[in-house]
């Protein structure tokens, strides 16, 4: 049983994660089955999904505690994770079983992936209460890791805790990483995702994945809709599960890639999409029964699901995510305001974030998210460990790429030769020296705007020269050490 990543992309990755009943490629997701209802048949979810969660706790009520096979329990014959019930610790308080006694219970029941029983709380839980919460999910957690991890037959889940408070959420990953269960968890994440505060659930990521052993897979609890996948896999979450398709559908919400649809909002004859579902008009679908109706909804959001699923792989492996997360923000607002303030983690993202990609495509940056990317902060992390190789530099801002292609380049080398350090200015990734402009990203990208910290990253490494001449830039801020050249002719007049 293991976890092999196969491609990576910021801190998302594909990869296959080794269970004893089959492989899993991920980054996928779970759909929650309910042992005691299931109102879309098992055959249908086959066809998207190989691998569905259900509640260990509800197959124990169920069953009286008896054990069964619980792939024969749903008529399931794939991988099978379950859980603990600690949901239904949310809704109620409290359930009436061990935590021990569950945790065997899942692999008793032949799980593949199983899940110890932690204390989840949402984000108005009090300080005080979350922190006595994290407290004894951490006890569970290095109990079962001491006495019961090395005789389950079954991957184990060790859930982080924390809600909102990133200080517990921190301290909760340290100490859950450290027991070496083979997946970890994001826990709590329903309420977030139902008020639509997507920022604040990514920045709860942000903070596990900060703490966390980077070989472990990470799950995120109760995620499922195709808003959220690719931020998530961005940062890092390779898992996920959610019953989001049955719950939407007997909502008569339709998932999109962007958006969700209420049937009674939809003003066309047909829906935008081209499922089984969207073959029907929309008369059709008001005119059939409910139960008709969910399940061909049901089916047509786990489809959807699916599909940004392979989306989110596919870019990965053409190191486009970033790309995609553009796209993707501009749906909702907290989405996009999270992306925008991404560069306060973007030590993080670029320590993840592979150098070279199997297909190096031409960025496409925009200046109010280019802050954020992984590729100008990490120029100019290498740049900050170089010298000047001269007194005198050669500021050139002009727009043909490669930068030493340009006739103004070869130009100015020309006439000064090696007595001045022939520097770029890019509006995007600062100063740009004339030994690596044909590295890439540094000529292959097209950017729309100037990024503020790029004018900032020009002062400060500017500052180290004596003298500056600049050819179609203003450099004020550095003083008289300054020529701001009218001409390239004039270059001959300072070397």
């Amino acid at each position: 049983m293991a976890f092999e990543i196969t491609a990576k992309d910021l801190a998302g990755r594909v990869g296959k994660l080794y269970t004893k009943s089959g492989v899993i490629e991920t980054p996928t997701l779970f759909p929650v089955v309910d042992p005691r209802k299931q109102e879309i048949p098992l055959s249908i979810i086959k066809q998207y999904f190989g691998q569905v969660i259900t509640n260990s706790f509800f197959v124990y009520r169920l069953t009286g505690g008896r054990v069964v096979d619980v792939k024969k329990l749903l008529g399931w014959d794939g991988i099978i994770m379950t859980d603990s019930g600690a949901y239904q610790i949310l809704r109620y308080g409290t359930i009436d079983v061990d935590p021990d006694e569950i945790l065997v219970y899942q692999d008793k029941i032949g799980t593949d992936i199983g899940v110890i029983l932690d204390l989840p709380f949402d984000y108005e839980e009090p300080y005080d209460s979350a922190l006595l919460k994290v407290e004894e999910t951490i006890r569970r957690a290095k109990r079962a890791a001491t006495t019961l991890l090395d005789r389950l037959s079954m991957l184990v889940v060790g859930p982080i805790q924390g809600g909102v408070y990133f200080d517990l959420l921190a301290r909760s990953a340290r100490e859950i990483s450290r027991l070496g269960f083979p997946i970890l968890a994001i826990g709590s994440p329903t309420t977030l995702l139902e008020e639509y505060r997507f920022d604040v659930l990514l920045e709860a990521v942000l903070h596990v994945k900060a703490n966390i052993t980077r070989e472990a897979p990470l799950h995120l609890f109760g995620a499922g809709h195709p808003l959220i996948l690719p931020f998530a896999v961005a940062l890092g979450v390779d898992l996920f599960d959610s019953a989001s398709y049955i719950l939407y559908a007997r909502d008569n919400r339709i998932m999109l890639r962007d958006r969700t649809l209420r049937l009674d909002d939809v003003r066309t004859e047909h829906l935008p999409c081209s499922t089984k579902l969207c073959y029907k008009t929309v008369k059709e679908l008001r005119e059939m029964t409910q139960e008709e109706r969910t399940l061909l909804i049901a089916e047509h959001n786990l489809a959807v699901l699916r599909e940004e699923i392979l989306e989110i792989r596919q870019r990965i492996h053409e190191g486009t995510l970033w790309e995609y997360l553009e796209i993707k923000a501009r749906a909702h607002p907290t989405l996009y305001r999270f992306l925008k303030s991404l560069g306060r983690y973007k030590r993080l993202i670029e320590e993840y974030d592979p150098e070279t990609h199997p297909q190096p495509h031409g960025l496409i940056l925009f200046s109010d998210t280019a802050s954020s990317r992984p590729e100008p902060f990490r120029h100019r992390m290498r740049l900050a460990n170089t010298h000047p190789t001269s007194k005198i530099a050669i500021v050139l801002n002009i727009a043909e790429k490669p930068y030493n292609r340009s006739w103004e380049y070869l130009y100015v080398k020309k006439v000064a030769g090696d007595r001045a350090h022939v520097l770029f200015y890019d509006p995007v990734f600062g100063i740009v020296s004339e030994e690596v402009a044909e590295v890439y990203p540094l000529s292959q990208n097209e950017a729309e705007g100037e990024d503020e910290a790029a004018r900032a990253h020009a002062y400060e490494w500017l500052s180290q020269y004596d003298l500056i001449l600049a050819y179609n830039i203003d450099l004020p801020i550095l003083g008289k050490k300054v020529v701001k050249l009218q001409s390239l002719e004039e270059v001959s007049l300072y070397i």
